[in-house]
């Protein structure tokens, strides 16, 4: 039982197609039947994590036979997985005229004559305790099932932190269903999902001291908050909830068992809000590369709604990826895995096509109009998707290559403890690092209203550099004044009509009058010159030097 993160910004655009291929268990119940005739998981012995309860294996027969009052005949074998070598024997087979080794563990007729087992081995596995390998790690105990339900008796006792197997086998064609139950001493999550509940408390507690950090800056300058800053603080809040609730989700697995109802509801309200939180990532990037709230103090209706209709439909089908994943086994791929990691590909795929089409515009626009301050933060901002997408491709790779690995017996019991960082937890860290970046570069600060209100003027080549500053109070939601023209297209930018002589009367400047510091008995000359000077002055109101917008 795991959390699937939704694709994230944009780390889960590839992680989701991977997600098909990996094929381990990791349930700490699971099942065996005639046609999966065995189930592998790891499992931690009792000095590990601690806990109250010996770590043990069970089986419990459920159904046996294809009509009622069959008896039950079922060959059992539950062992550590690399001492697999000492089961069965090795044979040659011919097929298409090639000869080739094979391993058979059943007892039958052949095997008894040859002498790996006696007469009253017949149906069950060999155990080939003469194996040159020697002695084997952990017990092999082979028993049969001949009765429904739990037999204590019969309990595999875990004394060895390993990979453990459970086989069966059935001389009939009979159908049958046997439930295993991995039992850990710490609780009823599977040991490989176990340090997810240390994990995602630190990354909760990570989120909310980033959250702590932003809010200081959000109350710091209170005055001077943009609309985008505050989406920025809700978010924080929200990722600080949705991690303690992750954290309490595993917590209440391990209590309760993941086959427990109110689990199951809850596992559904996560994923709800793993939808919300990768689709509001998006849906935030797009309209910041789109300029809102740095470049333009808000966005054309028509735009707006674009991105709204596209955020609706990512969601859509992120919620359907999400749920199907958790209404299948976690590790086995399937079709149903495949229809639904379709529309979520293509929806991220949409979303990251035109937020790096809008990102690229907008730098082109700023570029051209040598607006510095702003064509910075939105560099910055390229370079953290480019590093984002570069570990993305190295995340999968080493992924990948663990994946292709794990039919090594060696690295099966290398990777068991870690194959949740591999295949879960490190998209989690990285958007952790990517979100905070972009973040602390629209972070509250004493300039970045000012900036939002600025406009560089492109008309002039001679004054390039200088700033228009415009009226602030369209930063409170004031528009009314704003023409349409005014919006983002997403082709063009037309500032042809904006008027660049604007009359003076429209801005208010809180210029120092040079003129109160000079003694009263000055001359009718030097009155003269100083209403002259603050006469200049009121023309090119950028003239201030503690204007931290004027650039020389």
């Amino acid at each position: 039982m795991k959390i699937i993160n939704v694709i994230s910004s944009p780390i889960q655009f590839i992680l989701s197609l991977s997600l098909l291929t990996f094929n381990l268990a990791s349930a700490n119940r699971d099942y065996i039947s005639n046609l999966e005739t065995q189930a592998c998981t790891g499992m931690y012995q009792r000095d590990a994590w601690g806990g109250s309860v010996a770590p043990f294996i069970s089986t419990n027969l459920k159904s046996f036979g294809n009509s009622e009052g069959e008896t039950p005949d079922i060959s059992i074998v539950v062992f550590e997985y690399k001492d697999i070598s000492l089961l069965g024997y090795a044979t040659q087979a011919e097929a298409d005229g090639y000869s080739y080794t094979k391993t058979k563990y059943v007892c039958d007729s052949a095997a008894l004559s040859s002498g790996y087992c006696s007469e009253g081995e017949l149906g069950s596995f060999i155990y080939n305790s003469t194996a040159v390998i020697g002695k084997n790690s952990s017990e092999i105990k082979i028993y049969s099932l001949s009765e429904f339900g739990v037999d204590k008796a019969l309990n595999y006792h875990v004394l060895n932190t390993g990979y453990y197997c459970v086989a069966s086998y059935s001389p009939s064609s009979s159908k049958y269903k046997i439930d295993i139950n991995f039992r850990n001493s710490f609780g009823n999550i599977a040991a490989s999902e176990y340090p997810k509940l240390t994990l995602y408390a630190v990354l909760a507690i990570c989120y909310a001291a980033s959250f702590a950090y932003y809010g200081f800056q959000f109350w710091k300058h209170k005055h001077e908050i943009l609309p985008l800053q505050k989406y920025f603080l809700s978010f924080f809040i929200f990722l600080t909830v949705e991690n303690v609730l992750i954290w309490s989700f595993y917590d209440l697995t391990n209590r309760k068992g993941e086959r427990d109802a109110g689990v199951k509801v809850y596992m559904v309200f996560i994923s709800l809000l793993n939808s919300i939180k990768f689709t509001f990532s998006f849906f935030l990037l797009l309209v910041i590369c789109l300029g809102y709230g740095i470049v333009y103090p808000k966005l054309d209706k028509s735009v707006m709604l674009k991105c709204k209709i596209l955020a609706g439909v990512h969601f859509v089908a992120a919620v359907f990826y999400s749920i199907a994943n958790y209404l299948k086994s976690a590790e086995k791929a399937d079709v149903l895995a495949g229809i639904s990691s379709l529309p979520i590909t293509i929806a991220t795929a949409v979303f990251y096509v035109v937020t790096l089409k809008s990102l690229t515009t907008t730098t082109q626009l700023l570029a051209s109009q040598k607006q510095i301050v702003k064509l910075k933060m939105y560099r910055h901002l390229f370079r953290i998707i480019f590093t984002s997408l570069i570990i993305l491709i190295l995340g999968v790779f080493v992924s990948s290559f663990v994946f292709l690995g794990l039919s090594s017996i060696d690295l099966i019991e290398q990777h068991w403890k870690t194959r949740f960082f591999y295949f879960d937890f490190w998209p989690s860290l990285v958007y952790f690092v990517i979100f905070n970046l972009v973040a602390f570069i629209w972070r509250p600060t004493d300039t970045s209203y000012m900036l939002v209100a600025s406009q560089q003027l492109p008309t002039d080549p001679s004054n390039a550099a200088d700033f228009e500053l415009d009226d602030v109070g369209s930063l409170q939601g004031e528009y009314e004044n704003v023409r349409d023209d005014d919006s983002f297209d997403l082709d063009t930018f037309d500032h042809r009509d904006r008027n660049t002589d604007r009359d003076a009367d429209d801005f208010e400047f809180d210029i120092e009058n040079e003129s109160n510091d000079r003694s009263n008995d000055s001359t009718a000359q030097d009155e003269s010159t100083t209403k002259k000077n603050n006469s200049k002055e009121s023309e090119n109101p950028f003239a201030d030097p503690e204007n931290p917008f004027t650039q020389k």
